[in-house]
């Protein structure tokens, strides 16, 4: 039995030249045109395909070695800073009480929608804006409502949060002030924002540490020439990744 491939290429060929045809030349015309047909499947699909090298078993994501050290080496910082530190981004739907997890959260958001601060519930479709709340035993911790309390902040969406940052960039003329920890000191927006980065960067195994650069001397990262561009996809929405010197951000 000839595959469908071998059998259109006899129906097309007349008598004698199908006659006159070995089994080799057959077995060959047949594997040249399945060859053809992947390459086309595989073109189409190629958009829709995220790189092994970014794949992973939770998000879809990967890390490299390189950006696995430097996320360690962040969580690590991030845990002298904050001690016992406990990030909960677990909300229930005002409506229906369905308990929404991290995934299902991000899931809720409308994609590219930067003005767009709410989620949905997957169970009743009702949209609110979802929360999370940020704690730890450090005493000088500043809370929502006064030192050693959880605080508590809107979680936003990639898109909304990209917004604000460059808003904040835009009004100081640079990202030092976000890099400084009084930003992230008082309980309001710039508090929110700062939390939201470590969030997001966290879900997308994408190295913050540069994010703690305020409360160090020493330089947490030292960059180098090398600079290599990825593209991910983000809910369907493809995103350029930038990886430079073994840390990478969202372009």
């Amino acid at each position: 039995t000839h595959s469908e491939h071998s059998l259109d290429l006899i129906s097309e060929s007349s008598p004698s030249e199908a006659s006159s045809m070995t089994r080799k030349d057959r077995m060959k015309n047949a594997m040249a045109s399945r060859l053809s047909a992947n390459k086309v499947k595989k073109a189409k699909s190629k958009r829709n395909i995220i790189p092994p090298r970014l794949s992973n078993r939770k998000h879809g994501l990967k890390m490299t070695a390189e950006i696995a050290k430097q996320i360690e080496l962040g969580e690590s910082l991030l845990e002298s800073l904050y001690p016992s530190i406990d990030i909960d981004n677990e909300n229930v739907c005002p409506k229906c009480a369905t308990v929404l997890n991290e995934t299902d959260i991000c899931a809720g958001w409308t994609p590219c929608a930067s003005n767009e601060y709410q989620t949905k519930c997957p169970s009743c479709q009702h949209k609110f804006v979802p929360k999370f709340s940020v704690s730890c035993k450090s005493p000088s911790f500043e809370g929502s409502q006064g030192k050693g309390t959880p605080l508590y902040c809107d979680h936003l969406s990639p898109w909304v949060l990209l917004r604000e940052i460059r808003s904040v960039i835009t009004a100081t003329g640079g990202v030092d002030s976000i890099l400084d920890e009084k930003f992230r000191k008082s309980p309001d927006i710039s508090a929110t924002l700062w939390w939201n980065m470590v969030v997001t960067f966290r879900r997308y195994k994408l190295p913050y540490i540069f994010l703690l650069q305020g409360s160090f001397q020493n330089q947490l990262i030292l960059p180098s020439p090398s600079f290599v561009e990825e593209t991910i996809s983000v809910w369907g929405v493809e995103e350029t990744v930038s990886v430079r010197g073994g840390a990478c951000g969202i372009i």
